[in-house]
């Protein structure tokens, strides 16, 4: 029987949320994924918990109450009232007509389809009809999920705060350096969704460059009008801050100034709740119907707590892909997201599947020394680092806040030290205010070039990156083809004077070709237990010549603890991408699993590139490779 829902009974967690007895196997685009039924609902909603984001019974009943919330909270999934079914063979539709549903429509998703029922209770007694028809399609249910802001801390030239704005200060020794760039470019022209809690619209400092509200040009997936951003919280403001340092409007004797200060800014309102994962591809994707996007600001992902597995849905991932190769007339939206803040809980920005897509720009965040933030995560995947200071002044960001007393009176409760004036805030940090700088910087590139490519604008902040402000962290290392990257910092500190010089005459970069090698045994090979040579293997590159750009690696690796694992990949010219170890993850295997490097972009792919496989804890916990896959993109060489 050809099913995509498979029903088990198994032995349960002595814990109330997770009391029901009943395991469901959905099979989604990519793969076959667990998730465990809880006794409660939200809302008449099911909620199930993913059992790859939950440790042992045992040691989640061991965990204080404080951490096991939190991991429950990181695992749970709400039901729909969508599933995602492939198209079913012969195009025969009969079987899922028969649950009732009240509409389908494509997805993003080739072959699957978005079906919709009157409520999140019938989506799921559909799924539990066509669990019992036999020839059923494949399907899942759309999930909404919890997703985190990434701000360290919730610190919830005429401008006057303007001397206050370190990050944009020529004197300073981190700073972005927009130098002279406000001459010639601001960003006009340029439309930027700031995905987000919410975006104050209607905000003095922010209103000169965000469209009204009327029009289509923003959207609301938390609560209130759908068209409307706004913030129905004063603790909602985090969409605000991110948006200030983008593009507050410029030269107008009000508060301060962005980067891009005469950008255009359209607020998607997205994680001030649960979102499923539809309408996050939707929010990725967002596209007015009479303006651009040209690029998607995102500073938010899953939990970065170095246990959760960071996959994004399929529609999440679908989105990513359709917008940077369909989005502005085929350039690309450019997407641009934080790389997490979860260094103090050892996590590693290369087990997070958003910031870590080849189709993004994944940004860390430095202090005011021009040290890696204590917060910022390293990771394969880091492309470029921005200011995100630290957690207390002078070494925090100034930014926009919510319009109001309630906003400002919070911000008082919360930072007794505060010195910004109502509908400021001075208490800004992380990875979160890194990546909303890099999205400026991208809109004064596209005004100087409207021509750049996604790829193009990545790989212009990567070469044009500074380093001699920098200290401590990974060693910076040279690669084959002549680019420079640390883990702590990918390429380095943005630098818009030199990216804008170099945008002005640049060539864009070829049609992108990839490469594939495969490695799959017959049996499963065991990692030696605690043995840091690892586990390698090589991967023969001998057709045509590409110029590297990303390399992903997917991985199926059972394993009893998979926090004990480390991953590194070796290019031919000696060039190493590490994914660390997490202690803090007691989850197991990594199945289809898929990490995304940028430390080769520029390098030949001929040759024999390596990856080793390490258990790097000897405490008797096994595992083995079944299969691994290099994946090479690039440009005809």
């Amino acid at each position: 029987m050809n099913r995509s829902l498979r029903l088990i009974t198994l032995g349960l967690f002595s814990l109330s949320l997770l009391s029901a007895q009943k395991i469901y196997s959905f099979r989604e685009p990519d793969r076959q994924h667990s998730y465990r039924i809880a006794q409660s609902s939200i809302n008449g909603a099911p909620v199930l918990y993913d059992l790859s984001e939950l440790p042992s019974a045992a040691r989640l009943a061991s965990m204080p109450e404080e951490g096991r919330a939190k991991r429950l909270l990181d695992a749970r999934r709400i039901v729909t009232a969508k599933l995602l079914v492939q198209t079913p063979a012969a195009d025969d539709w009969s079987k899922v007509n028969a649950t009732a549903p009240r509409q389908r429509r494509p997805s993003a998703l080739k072959g699957w389809w978005v079906v919709e029922y009157a409520s999140p209770l019938a989506a799921f007694t559909a799924a539990e009809q066509l669990l019992t028809t036999e020839g059923a399609p494949a399907f899942s249910p759309v999930f909404a999920r919890h997703m985190e802001p990434r701000q360290a801390l919730q610190r919830s030239v005429n401008d006057p705060l303007y001397p206050k704005q370190w990050n944009l200060s020529a004197d300073e020794k981190v700073s972005v350096r927009p130098g002279t760039a406000w001459d010639s470019v601001t960003g006009k022209g340029i439309n930027i969704a700031v995905v987000d809690d919410g975006l104050d619209v209607m905000h003095e400092d922010l209103a000169g460059n965000t469209y009204p509200i009327e029009g289509g040009y923003h959207v609301n997936f938390n609560g209130g009008k759908k068209e409307d951003p706004t913030p129905l919280l004063p603790k909602e403001s985090h969409g605000t801050q991110c948006a200030g340092l983008i593009a507050a409007r410029g030269f107008n004797n009000i508060g301060l100034s962005g980067v891009a200060p005469e950008a255009r800014l359209m607020g998607v309102r997205l994680i001030a709740g649960d979102a499923d994962d539809e309408q996050t591809g939707i929010a990725l994707t967002w596209q007015p119907k009479d303006v651009v996007t040209h690029i998607s600001s995102n500073s938010w992902g899953p939990a970065d707590d170095g246990a959760a597995a960071g996959r994004v849905g399929p529609l999440q991932a679908a989105a990513l892909e359709t917008g940077a190769t369909s989005g502005r007339g085929g350039l690309g939206i450019v997407y641009v997201i934080s790389a997490g803040n979860g260094r103090g809980e050892d996590d590693d920005s290369s087990y997070d599947e958003f910031s870590s897509s080849r189709f993004a720009i994944g940004v860390g965040a430095v202090n005011r020394k021009g040290e890696a933030s204590s917060y910022s995560e390293a990771g394969m995947n880091v492309a470029i680092s921005a200011p995100g200071g630290e957690s207390s002044p002078p070494d925090v960001l100034w930014t926009t806040n919510i319009m109001g007393a309630a906003a400002y009176q919070l911000m008082k409760k919360d930072f007794e030290t505060t010195q910004a004036p109502i509908n400021y805030s001075d208490a800004f940090n992380g990875t979160s205010a890194a990546a909303p700088q890099v999205s400026g910087a991208a809109a004064l590139m596209l005004e100087r070039n409207p021509k750049l490519g996604y790829r193009d604008v990545k790989e212009i902040l990567m070469k044009t990156a500074r380093r001699d402000a920098l200290t401590g962290g990974d060693e910076f290392t040279t690669n084959g083809g002549g680019f420079t990257f640390s883990h702590s910092f990918g390429a380095g500190l943005l630098n818009i004077s030199a990216a804008l010089a170099a945008a002005a005459d640049w060539k864009n970069l070829g049609p992108l070709l990839s490469q594939s090698v495969a490695i799959r045994s017959d049996a499963p090979v065991r990692i030696p237990d605690g043995d840091l040579d690892g586990l390698t293997g090589s991967f023969d590159f001998d057709g045509a010549k590409l110029r590297v750009e990303s390399v992903e690696l997917v991985v199926d690796v059972p394993h009893g603890n998979r926090g004990d694992l480390a991953f590194l990949i070796q290019s031919p010219s000696g060039m190493i991408s590490i994914a660390a170890p997490r202690p803090n993850d007691e989850g197991e295997d990594f199945l289809k699993y898929k990490f995304t490097s940028v430390r080769h972009w520029g390098e030949t792919s001929t040759g024999s590139w390596k990856v080793r496989v390490i258990d790097t804890e000897k405490n008797g916990s096994f595992g083995s490779v079944e299969g691994l896959t290099l994946r090479l993109f690039g440009t005809a060489q």
